[in-house]
């Protein structure tokens, strides 16, 4: 549950986990979240991605590889985000984080990422 406008530092803390399991652990991160927190408001994830990639930017100085783990957040972030107005656009339930496995049988991408 969200708290004055923040995810729970436990979601933060495994997104920055997935997000640096290199080299490939960010593929399963939407996944993993939707598996693990599936009554979390929906956009509560996208906002968890993006507060742990900003923290990951915060603690890995430019030029560093771990940055591009934080690349992969905004990038999960943002499409997570489409992911979302497009299950508002036809007319999908959105309100929960397992609403999103609904929509990923029509557009497949975090299923099969």
């Amino acid at each position: 549950m969200m708290t004055r406008g923040a995810p729970g530092l436990d979601k933060v803390h495994f997104a920055i986990e997935q997000l640096l399991d290199a080299p490939d652990g960010w593929r399963a991160a939407v996944r993993e979240m939707v598996h693990r927190w599936p009554d979390v408001p929906a956009a509560e994830l996208i906002f968890t991605l993006a507060s742990a990639a900003s923290e990951i930017e915060a603690m890995f100085a430019p030029g560093s590889p771990a940055r591009e783990g934080a690349d992969h957040g905004w990038r999960l972030a943002a499409l997570l985000g489409v992911d979302l107005y497009a299950m508002e656009s036809i007319g999908l339930p959105r309100a929960r984080a397992a609403d999103f496995a609904g929509y990923w049988a029509v557009d497949p991408y975090f299923r099969d990422l």
